[in-house]
């Protein structure tokens, strides 16, 4: 059953009566407009324990109904509560056929959507779902429990306990009774799970976190659940109340993985059509192809792999897609004016596409340019990479090819000059690399990197992990990133470009998006560092772990740098435009105040002041 409460909040609850009992004892609070969701579980059985529940329930309400403005939240739904305990107590003493007949309750009082009250008494359990791990808010009040507190207890010895399911309190048994108490302050997105020991003791807790975190609407998991304790045996009443608190705005990597996906993949046959006008089929790369499959082969094909990485917020299948393209054009002796073209052409109908989306919702047009250049950013890193294999090639054949020339004078012609200055200096050819065209702070290649080095990396990334608080995702992210780029035998900058796309996402140009990830940037540095020299290792080893960290964090924050900059272009073309606009506006008001003096000049009257007001002349014009 779901119930209309606080905006922003969702709740359902949903209770049966298993498949061994005859009569339901559970009793449920479904109340909206004054906050109080509960669930009690009678116990009395014949002595009428879903009279125990239904009375207990009854006075609460009526209690909460009654002095919801005279008392503070956690003083109110803890008296009421105790309202409960009486009334069960009061009639269990009336009535002799009801003698001993009691109920446990577990109830929440919504303060406002970010504020809850959280009380219980018995084994009817509060659980809480955040960032997908489930949590115990209560505790059992069983006698057994109580002995485990005390250390009397193992866990194991509770578990197989013959009294682990007797109470040691419940509302009925005494007029007062001790509750507890607690308040939380919910987050976005968070979700509580009141229930009955019908399901918990019938339900395994991967299954109910499962079930929790499903993301389907409170009343379907609140009926799940049910269905997972019936399957389980079904052995006792099972009721369930699932609170979910308002979820958190979508962040711009979620806007772009669900609504900017879809919306580029919408374009999918605008895209076809302005590359079949810009020239696609007649590339010399696809030659031999007919045009819809030429499309369908290198068009379609990159406007999917954008596609799947801006569901996913990654640069693999552009990487791979424009790899396996040029690659292989490259592997059957292509030159590279048809794959820059080719690619020209792939880029200009994305953007054709993008400023489609723009002109319908500016603001998702912008999140989507600036992931879908991104993954075109992407594509030109692959195909840097693919000219950098090609040249070292050469530059691998040009050694050998002269290296092996023989000395000739010099008249005979350029390369045997080249040889003989070589062999004058007393030089090999192959001691000057022909294509410095890469700093020395980016190898393309090195050396690897020496096993007991990788061991001291990674000794060193787990201490900073542990080191790092739980709620620090941002800092964890970034030294996985970290360890990852410190393992790359090839030393590519491409590797820590992925990373930082993955780290980066999709933000907000300003202090609250960019901000806190330089700020984690600078955390990991510190961790790591500190870290380093708590591992057990030789002196040596530490300083070249420290080194391929610091290297690899320089790398991470260069490639981070680039997508904020990135970033940062359409801002800037904005602002160069406005402060022409801004220099026209002013251009105007200075001619205008030119013509506001020559016609002050030109139609003024003298004033003579020693004339009487009313002959003194006029100055309107």
């Amino acid at each position: 059953m779901s119930v209309q409460v606080q905006p922003g909040m969702r709740v359902a609850g949903d209770t049966n009566v298993g498949k061994v009992r005859t009569t339901n004892e559970d009793a449920m609070i479904l109340d909206p407009i004054r906050g109080l969701y509960a669930v009690l579980d009678g116990m009395g059985g014949a002595n009428a324990g879903d009279i125990a529940s239904q009375t207990a329930r009854d006075a609460m309400v009526d209690f909460v109904l009654q002095r919801r403005s005279q008392l503070p939240p956690k003083q109110l739904l803890e008296q009421a509560i105790q309202t409960g305990s009486r009334a069960v107590h009061t009639a269990a003493s009336q009535h002799r056929e009801r003698h001993g007949m009691g109920t446990t309750v577990v109830a929440v009082l919504v303060v406002d959507p970010k504020h809850v009250v959280v009380a219980h008494v018995g084994d009817s359990r509060c659980y809480l779902l955040r960032h997908q791990r489930l949590q115990t808010l209560t505790r059992d009040h069983t006698i057994v429990e109580e002995l485990v507190d005390r250390g009397l207890l193992t866990a194991d010895e509770a578990e197989r306990h013959p009294y682990k399911n007797v109470l040691s309190r419940n509302l009925g048994a005494r007029a007062e009774t001790r509750v507890d108490v607690m308040e939380l302050e919910l987050m976005p997105g968070d979700r509580l799970l009141l229930c009955s020991d019908g399901l918990y003791g019938y339900a395994s807790t991967e299954a109910i976190q499962y079930l929790l975190g499903s993301g389907d609407a409170p009343d379907h998991v609140a009926r799940d659940l049910i269905e997972l304790a019936l399957r389980g045996g079904g052995g006792d009443n099972v009721s369930t109340i699932v609170l979910e608190a308002p979820a958190p705005p979508p962040t711009s990597t979620q806007v772009v993985r669900t609504t900017g996906a879809s919306a580029w993949w919408s374009k999918r046959q605008k895209f076809l059509i302005v590359a079949k006008d810009r020239g696609l089929t007649k590339n010399p790369i696809v030659r031999g192809l007919e045009p819809n499959e030429a499309l369908e082969v290198v068009a379609l094909s990159l406007c999917q792999a954008v596609y799947h990485d801006l569901e996913k917020s990654t640069g693999v299948n552009v990487w791979t897609f424009a790899q396996n393209l040029a690659g292989g054009w490259f592997e059957r002796g292509g030159e590279w004016a048809p794959v820059r073209q080719l690619f020209d052409i792939l880029a200009t109908s994305a953007r054709v596409c993008v400023d489609e989306v723009r002109a319908q919702d500016p603001q998702l047009g912008f999140l989507l340019e600036v992931a879908v250049s991104r993954a075109l950013v992407v594509s030109e890193l692959a195909l840097g990479g693919l000219l950098a294999e090609r040249l070292r090639a050469v530059d691998g054949e040009l050694i050998q090819v002269y290296a092996t020339v023989p000395a000739r004078p010099a008249e005979t012609g350029p390369i045997e000059r080249i040889s003989e200055d070589v062999l004058d200096t007393g030089e090999r050819f192959v001691d000057r690399p022909t294509i410095p065209f890469l700093r020395l702070d980016r190898p393309v290649t090195n050396s690897g990197i020496s096993s007991e080095v990788m061991d001291g990396i990674r000794k060193t990334i787990t201490i900073a992990t542990a080191r790092t608080s739980p709620r620090a995702e941002l800092v964890k992210q970034i030294l996985g990133a970290l360890e990852s780029i410190s393992a790359d035998d090839g030393g590519n900058f491409a590797t820590a470009v992925l990373q930082a796309r993955e780290i980066y996402g999709v933000r907000s140009i300003d202090d609250q998006g960019i901000s806190p990830l330089f700020d984690a940037l600078d955390q990991a540095r510190i961790i790591t560092a500190a870290s380093v020299h708590q591992i057990q290792t030789t002196e040596v080893t530490r300083a070249k772990v420290l080194r391929a960290l610091s290297m690899a964090h320089q790398r991470l924050v260069g490639a981070t740098t680039g997508l904020v900059l990135e970033g940062v272009v359409p801002f800037t073309e904005r602002l160069r435009e406005l402060q022409v606009v801004t220099g026209e506006l002013r251009d105007e008001v200075a001619k205008a105040e030119r013509t506001r003096a020559q016609l002050e000049s030109k139609h003024a009257t003298s004033v003579d002041q020693s004339l009487p007001w009313g002959n003194r002349g006029t100055t309107e014009w």
